[in-house]
């Protein structure tokens, strides 16, 4: 595996979030060490995210104690909900006494988590190791980030090459504010396939309950339940079309969610035409899916559904 030598350091934007004044000095000398110069350091979150919403960085380095709120900062991040990159290297430091914290940490899709206390090997190793094996992202129904080993999942999951500006920099490649969103937008546009493909399979889980329910006459609460939930996934799913820009499968969701809305709301006397639109809406999302994207002027104003087999 390279070495990250200083020049290629020096091409790197890297951010720390550390509350203690010795630790944050101490980190911010070891990457100065290293070669980097383009480091920003900060005590509280507030001033971090500030930051990270004007320029976002190849790399931040971040305490497990640095705020209350720092996992849910790292999900922001992730959700494209702060700053211009959510696909940023992210490596988390952790208190050895604090093992709950790399539980959470995990569940929040950082790259990385280095264990207290840190020596300049083991920086310039974790780097090496983020920067030149940088694990492909997948997409489940409430987490994006590199995959992980046992990391139980189910049904169909991409596994993703995301932006990795770190990469891209000590490769030579540099980025301006216009470029930097061209890479961002050629990985989400992978992402939200893989949330649209999520949507599929929990539809037809969905389906699946419901229509054994009406076959069986176990009519009860649980299914007004469900079909609001497969209404609001195929909410979901519209929303996730429409930015991917695909009107006609986005209408389709749309279309079908309020469809089923309508249904969830005399659940407990459906007539056989609706249970039969329930039984299509998995294949009807998937033919859509599989057409791919069509033209705003040819999209239908209405889907018979009654055609799909």
């Amino acid at each position: 595996m390279p070495r990250l030598d200083k020049e290629m350091m020096r091409k790197i934007t890297v951010y720390i979030g550390e509350k203690n004044y010795y630790e944050r000095n101490q980190l911010r000398d070891m990457f100065k060490a290293q070669g980097a110069t383009q480091i920003v350091c900060h005590a509280n979150l507030h001033g971090l995210k500030e930051v990270m919403t004007q320029v976002p960085p190849d790399l931040l380095l971040i305490a497990d104690d640095f705020d209350t709120d720092v996992f849910s900062a790292i999900k922001e991040i992730r959700g494209q909900k702060l700053g211009d990159n959510p696909f940023m290297l992210i490596a988390m430091l952790v208190d050895a006494n604090r093992p709950q914290s790399l539980k959470q940490a995990i569940g929040t899709g950082v790259d990385d988590i280095i264990v207290k206390p840190l020596t300049p090997d083991r920086i310039q190793d974790r780097l090496r190791l983020v920067t030149f094996h940088h694990q492909p992202f997948i997409v489940t129904d409430d987490y994006m980030g590199p995959q992980r080993k046992n990391m139980e999942l189910t049904g169909r999951v991409r596994r993703i090459a995301v932006l990795n500006t770190m990469l891209e920099k000590v490769n030579g490649r540099e980025f301006d504010k216009t470029t930097l969103k061209q890479a961002v937008d050629g990985s989400l546009q992978q992402v939200l396939q893989a949330k649209l493909d999520r949507k599929s399979f929990r539809l037809g889980e969905v389906c699946e309950r419901l229509v054994n329910a009406f076959d069986t006459g176990n009519i009860n609460e649980e299914v007004q339940h469900d079909m609001i939930m497969l209404a609001d996934v195929l909410g979901e799913a519209s929303q996730l079309a429409g930015k991917l820009r695909d009107p006609s499968l986005s209408g389709l969701c749309e279309q079908l969610s309020e469809n089923v809305r309508g249904i969830a709301d005399h659940y407990d006397d459906v007539s056989s035409s609706e249970i039969d639109l329930i039984r299509k809406v998995t294949s009807a999302f998937k033919m859509a899916m599989n057409a791919g994207p069509a033209a705003e002027e040819s999209q239908p104003d209405a889907v018979d559904l009654s055609k799909l087999s």
